[in-house]
């Protein structure tokens, strides 16, 4: 077996960070940047990144580390780009001047929000 080497341990994360940096440049979706896609990623149980993403509502946030809750963030933590701007607002006028709904957190009221109106759905269709 061949000994691991400082060497060759540098070599290694020279390569690494290289094609790091080849991925940002190249990167092309629906985030910011390359790392912030990587955080709001929540499929892996290993992904512990604060950074999440409400598609819903189109807004960012960084979840509390200890107990709940969680703040909006206007610009990415990652590469300084400014975010889009949040959908809440406007997702709750809407409920309220199209459907009648004042109060879409209500058990009552829940019911009776539209499906499109539980994912991105909404404001894309608006072109939003």
């Amino acid at each position: 077996m061949r000994a691991i080497t400082d060497e060759s341990l540098k070599k290694y994360w020279e390569e690494r960070d290289k094609q790091l940096e080849e991925d940002k440049k190249n990167y092309v979706g629906p985030h910011c940047c390359l790392i912030m896609n990587y955080n709001v990623d929540k499929s892996s149980r290993e992904n512990t990144s604060p950074c999440v993403y409400n598609p819903k509502f189109r807004e960012y946030y960084l979840q509390a580390t200890l107990g709940f809750g969680a703040q909006k963030i206007d610009f990415c933590p990652h590469c300084g780009t400014k975010l889009p701007y949040g959908l809440s607002d406007i997702w709750f006028d809407i409920l309220e001047k199209e459907f009648g709904l004042d109060n879409p957190a209500s058990l009552k009221q829940k019911k009776q929000i539209p499906a499109e109106f539980q994912t991105d759905e909404w404001w894309k269709k608006r072109g939003l």
